[in-house]
């Protein structure tokens, strides 16, 4: 049996398709659009008008693939571009008329739940671990703690501070600075020795480290991503301009734009939460959402 999900995301759409042997998802398909839906949300308060027309076409091309395979259920989900836009919901409703699919709009706290589901589903961590979703608009961080998940958001994704905090293409010291400033002020973080990261920057960080010039999900699973790794990109991305920058090894051009800011988000949660790497899992909220259909939980 084949099931599918779909993530309307800020910066990009996603697709899983995955086929169930027992009580395991296997996944056999991904496919990634980038589509900027949020550009612009922390100005205007909307959603980008390019944006959603990328997003309509991306989410029908997804869908079809999906009813391709079969699949007996397809999972479309927004996050948090769409839960933070003025016009999020009416989107969501024009979306499902151009798919035929219903749109739930996930919570911040599902959205983390779902996150993490996915990670100790495809992953083997301690409970003590710290897991962090980094999207375009948010950040999520789960960790359990006396049997009880615990979930914090904060408005620190990729795409929010790239467009709040750079100007200049290659960003100033004085913009860098200023990212990195404002994550130590917003964030929260306890201490662990075991991070677990996922998500778009993550696993783009990973790919340039490993000089990738194909995409393979299996080396990238479990990839230990240090913070020397961090730094070395870092110092590889911030004197390019953009254009320039999309030609770097391993990183997915379109991803260009938002990864200095992105990887300076890692780098800092990293330092926040006093360890000096983070395990990369392709297990995420795409994954999660497919487990809890096999499981009937509530999404």
């Amino acid at each position: 049996m084949y099931l599918a999900a779909i993530d309307i995301g800020t910066n990009s759409v996603r697709l899983l398709v995955a086929e169930t042997e027992k009580e395991i998802v296997v996944p056999v398909r991904r496919e990634l659009a980038i589509t900027k839906l949020g550009s612009g949300l922390s100005s205007t308060g909307r959603l980008s008008e390019r944006g959603k027309q990328a997003t309509m076409q991306a989410a029908a091309e997804y869908v079809e693939i999906a009813r391709q395979y079969g699949a007996t259920k397809i999972v479309v989900f927004g996050t948090c571009a769409l839960r933070q836009a003025e016009d999020g919901q009416a989107f969501a409703h024009a979306l499902a008329a151009r798919t035929g699919q219903q749109i739930e709009i996930f919570s911040a706290s599902t959205e983390a739940s779902l996150s993490y589901l996915g990670v100790t589903q495809s992953l083997s961590v301690p409970k003590s671990a710290l897991v962090f979703d980094l999207g375009g608009g948010s950040c999520e961080l789960i960790y359990c703690r006396d049997n009880e998940l615990k979930v914090s958001s904060y408005k620190l994704g990729a795409l929010y501070l790239t467009e709040k905090f750079i100007e200049h293409d290659p960003p100033l010291l004085t913009e860098v600075e200023a990212i990195r400033a404002h994550i130590r002020r917003a964030l929260k973080v306890k201490s662990s020795q075991q991070v677990v990261g996922v998500g778009g920057t993550i696993t783009a960080l990973a790919s340039m480290e490993l000089k990738m010039t194909h995409y393979d999900a299996d080396k990238l699973h479990g990839f230990i991503l240090s913070k020397d790794m961090i730094k070395r990109q870092l110092a590889k991305m911030l004197p390019l301009p953009a254009h320039k920058r999309s030609h770097l090894v391993g990183l997915p051009p379109d991803r260009a734009l938002i990864m200095p800011a992105g990887a300076l988000m890692v780098e800092e949660l990293l330092n926040a939460a006093g360890t000096m790497q983070l395990t990369v899992s392709q297990g995420d909220i795409l994954l999660g959402s497919l487990y809890a259909v096999i499981s009937s939980a509530s999404i």
